[in-house]
C-alpha cells in the first residue's frame, strides 16, 4: 500500500509541475521602454517577429501552422528556464519594417541601441534554443581591449583615442572588455598609461585621479573623460558623446 501511495503521489506531482510548465507564459516587455531596461540591466533585446517587412515583393503570407510553431516555441519549458539572459518584445509591422525583417517567424536579437547582434528563423523551440545559445557564447561576450602602452606620433587611424589610468590594484579598466561595448573595439586605440598625481601623463590628460579613462579625437583633442567610477554603462554613454562631437566637427 505505501508503494502504491508513494507510486501515486510521485504522478501527482509530475502532473503538478507539467500544468505548471503549461501555465507558465513568456513574459513580454513594452517596445517602447525595452531599449532603456536593456541599457540598465545589460540585457539584450529578443524581438520577435510574425511580420515582414511591407514591400512589394514581400513572400507569400506566413501559414498558421507556421505562427502557431513559432507562439509555442517561446512557451516551452525549456526556453522559459533559459530565458533570463533576454528581454523579449514582439515586434509590429513597423518594427518589422525599421528591422528589414524578412523570413517571417523569426527573431532579431539586438543591444540597448537597437543595433542587431543576431537574426534567426522561428519555427521550433530548438531553432530558438540554437539562436540564445550562439549570443550568450558567442556574439554576446567580453572581450578584453589590446592595451598600447605609449600613443603614438601622430594622428591615429581610427575614430577615437582612449587613454586609460588603472586603479591600484590594476582591475578598474576590465570594464572596457564588458560585452556592450566589444563594438566600438574596432573604432578605438586604446592606451593604458600609469598614473601618478601631478605627473606628466596626468598633467597632459587633465586627469586628478585614478581610475580614468580619456577618450579623444585622432588628434589627441579630449572629447570626454569619464573618472572615479569606470563602470561601462558610463564607458559607453562617453564613448557615445565622443561620437556625436566627432561627427559634429566634420561638418
Amino acid at each position: 500500500m505505501k508503494r502504491l501511495l508513494g507510486v501515486v503521489g510521485v504522478g501527482l506531482l509530475s502532473m503538478v509541475v507539467a500544468a505548471e510548465g503549461r501555465d507558465e507564459k513568456m513574459p513580454w516587455d513594452k517596445a517602447d521602454n525595452v531599449l532603456v531596461k536593456s541599457a540598465a540591466t545589460g540585457k539584450p533585446v529578443i524581438w520577435f517577429f510574425l511580420n515582414n517587412q511591407f514591400n512589394k515583393d514581400a513572400p507569400a503570407a506566413i501559414t498558421l501552422d507556421g505562427i502557431d510553431k513559432a507562439e509555442k516555441a517561446f512557451n516551452n519549458p525549456v526556453i522559459l528556464k533559459r530565458k533570463d539572459p533576454f528581454l523579449w518584445v514582439r515586434g509590429d509591422q513597423t518594427l518589422a519594417n525599421s528591422f528589414k525583417v524578412t523570413g517571417a517567424p523569426m527573431i532579431v536579437i539586438t543591444d540597448s541601441d537597437g543595433d542587431v547582434i543576431h537574426k534567426a528563423p522561428v519555427a521550433s523551440p530548438e531553432n530558438l534554443y540554437d539562436a540564445m545559445n550562439l549570443v550568450l557564447k558567442e556574439k554576446w561576450i567580453d572581450v578584453p581591449v589590446k592595451w598600447g602602452d605609449m600613443v603614438r606620433t601622430g594622428p591615429i587611424t581610427k575614430k577615437l583615442l582612449i587613454v586609460g589610468f588603472d586603479c591600484e590594484k590594476g582591475e578598474a579598466l576590465k570594464s572596457l572588455d564588458d560585452k556592450s561595448l566589444v563594438k566600438y573595439q574596432k573604432n578605438c586605440e586604446f592606451v593604458k598609461l600609469p598614473y601618478e598625481k601631478n605627473g606628466e601623463a596626468a598633467k597632459k590628460w587633465s586627469v586628478d585621479r585614478n581610475p580614468a579613462v580619456v577618450i579623444c579625437d585622432p588628434e589627441e583633442h579630449i572629447l570626454e573623460k569619464v573618472t572615479g567610477r569606470v563602470t561601462p554603462v558610463n564607458v559607453k554613454i562617453a564613448i557615445g558623446k565622443a561620437l556625436v562631437k566627432l561627427e559634429r566637427s566634420k561638418k
